[in-house]
């Protein structure tokens, strides 16, 4: 998946549920084909963080996603802290985060971008497990404010070419997407055939069987869904959809860049 989003001028992080030298492995094989500086990595924030995190640096890796669905969080800033001291030739990718006052606090502690987003995720189920929901777009327009110098990553929400342009034209820097990708051939899973037509298996990071494959036999809580997505062939289709769509919109809104792009464009509020 790191390889293809490389080849289509995307950016991949190597999923944490995995040993350390399975992930470093993964780095190292996906950077001899994309170049180190095309993929990133994701590490925890308890556990074997520090370990993770220095073998993959040692790899070569210079790109770290502190990833947690919950980055206001004491062990968060513990965690961001120490990776920060520890290098300067790191760029830390922290979150997730629904408020200004988060977006603060975590770009204090030294990230250098910021996941933006919580429970709008297609497979989360934090919004009706715990009643915890901000929608995207609104963090992203609140965070724009506030910023100093940290990247605004859109996360989780993105389900449309039109959800990727409305958070670039509140702010975002950069958005992350998730169950856009899922139906690709690139995604992990086999292709499913069902009633004459093709799926694959989509799971939330903290569903039943992720946790399982981590090796908790009986997850006490579940707060992620697992779904079966239409199969959707090679990545390059999707993210060239994408592409298309923001460029169609930049056109409607006679802009260059993406700076123009936000200067340009105006929201208006449905009641």
């Amino acid at each position: 998946m790191c390889e293809a989003l490389a080849e289509a001028g995307a950016f991949g992080i190597l999923h944490r549920f995995q040993t350390v030298d399975e992930e470093v492995e993964e780095f190292r094989v996906t950077s001899r084909k994309t170049g180190p500086a095309a993929v990133g990595a994701a590490v925890g924030v308890t556990g074997d963080y520090r370990e993770r995190y220095d073998a993959l640096v040692e790899a070569g890796c210079r790109t770290i996603c502190l990833d947690t669905a919950n980055g206001a969080h004491h062990q968060v800033g513990i965690a961001l802290t120490w990776a920060r001291e520890r290098r300067d030739d790191v760029t830390l990718i922290a979150g997730n985060v629904a408020s200004a006052e988060a977006f603060t606090w975590l770009e204090d502690r030294g990230a250098d971008a910021i996941r933006v987003g919580i429970a709008g995720g297609a497979v989360c189920e934090t919004r009706t497990e715990t009643g915890v929901f901000v929608p995207t777009p609104y963090t992203v327009a609140e965070v724009a404010q506030v910023r100093r110098r940290a990247l605004i990553v859109g996360d989780s929400g993105v389900r449309s070419p039109s959800d990727l342009c409305k958070l670039l034209a509140l702010g975002a820097d950069l958005v992350m997407v998730g169950s856009a990708l899922a139906g690709t051939g690139e995604a992990p899973g086999r292709v499913i055939m069902l009633d004459g037509k093709k799926y694959k298996i989509m799971r939330g990071a903290a569903s039943f069987s992720v946790q399982q494959q981590a090796g908790r036999d009986d997850p006490e809580y579940v707060e992620g869904a697992e779904t079966m997505v239409p199969y959707k062939g090679h990545v390059s289709g999707v993210i060239s959809r994408y592409l298309a769509g923001l460029r169609s919109s930049m056109s409607y809104m006679n802009a260059r860049t993406l700076a123009e792009y936000r200067a340009n464009v105006d929201f208006v509020r449905l009641r």
